[in-house]
């Protein structure tokens, strides 16, 4: 269950689904993923990355971002990523709409049906046969709704890493505390959204999936392009 505020008319389009519901996509489909504020409106910033459908269907949706793809993102307001503003006005600070690419390995992202969070897989060396599984991430966010080809969430704040080996820990606890301050989050919604990463930490250790040994093997198809998000020559470049 989500705890941030979910879609309005404006955030999401009508006749938006939950993940799990048809019609799907089929393997190799762009789907592009959207990270919304709460209350966000048409025109403000957001992030937008098209990605590659690796599975849809009832269980939730499995997509591939592949190195060097370029994405919609939310800039400072000097144009440089977000990170780049101090953590005291993080979300003080009005945002822009910028271009930036995905650096590093690939990663496989895992929404599971109604879930509040994703689960992303990492690996260090993709750059011969056997690949090195580095860990996973799991992105706590609403439970997304999506359109045929376009699917929205909200991103929490707070994040858990798992190692390879299975050893635990949370990301961005001073950033949750920020947004408190700033008025992101409030009190009780940040409680619910550690109660939300407890809950993923069992799933991992309960072997539920996405957490289970099928997607640490998963490679994508070579002859998938690199997808191209729409609109982005009209963005700044960091």
């Amino acid at each position: 269950m989500s705890i941030l505020p979910q879609s309005t008319p404006a955030a999401v389009p009508a006749g938006a689904r939950p993940l799990g519901e048809g019609p799907f996509l089929a393997p190799g489909a762009q789907i592009d993923w959207h990270y919304r504020k709460p209350g966000w409106q048409p025109g403000e910033p957001s992030t937008i990355t098209p990605m590659r459908v690796v599975r849809d269907d009832e269980r939730g949706l499995v997509a591939w971002l592949a190195p060097g793809t370029l994405q919609e993102g939310q800039g400072a307001p000097d144009g440089q990523r977000v990170r780049s503003v101090p953590l005291e006005r993080r979300w003080l600070e009005p945002r822009t709409r910028i271009v930036e690419e995905w650096w590093g390995n690939g990663i496989l992202r895992i929404a599971p049906a109604g879930a509040a969070w994703s689960v992303w897989l990492f690996w260090s060396d993709v750059t011969g046969a056997e690949w090195e599984f580095a860990g996973w991430y799991v992105n706590l966010e609403n439970a997304h709704l999506r359109t045929d080809h376009d699917t929205y969430t909200s991103d929490h704040i707070l994040d858990v890493e798992i190692d390879a080996s299975g050893g635990i820990h949370l990301k961005d606890e001073d950033e949750v505390i920020a947004a408190i301050d700033q008025g992101r989050l409030s009190a009780e919604q940040a409680a619910q959204i550690e109660r939300h990463a407890d809950a993923a930490i069992v799933s991992f250790r309960e072997g539920d999936w996405p957490f289970d040994a099928e997607w640490r093997d998963w490679r994508p198809d070579p002859e998938w392009t690199v997808p191209q998000l729409a609109g982005l020559d009209d963005l700044a470049t960091p």
